[in-house]
């Protein structure tokens, strides 16, 4: 998330990030993602998840939608980092998501 964020294509929240082709979901204002530095992207529970889940240090807060927040947390946790990018082998624990790096060895 930068200070600038890159304009995205009509119909999409400020939380799609631009390489990912999935559609929004619902309101676009449901949550709001904060990076580390206190950026932040207002965006739909979909992809809200998707960039908790991409970010290290992020955390999300309520938005227009009521519990939207805390299924978009819930859902991050099975969510791998930059998931639109799954053509690739994912072996290390920053490329698995948060419930795959909990599980016991």
């Amino acid at each position: 998330m930068d200070q600038d964020p890159v304009p995205q294509p009509a119909g999409r929240c400020t939380a799609a990030h631009i390489e990912d082709p999935t559609p929004c979901q619902g309101p676009h204002d449901a949550v709001t993602i904060l990076d580390g530095t206190g950026n932040a992207a207002t965006g739909c529970e979909h992809h809200g998840a998707r960039m908790l889940a991409s970010i290290d240090g992020a955390r999300i807060e309520p938005g227009s939608v009521v519990g939207a927040a805390t299924r978009a947390f819930a859902a991050a946790q099975t969510i791998r980092p930059f998931c639109w990018y799954e053509d690739s082998p994912r072996t290390e624990p920053s490329q698995l998501s948060h419930a795959e790096n909990a599980r016991p060895v």
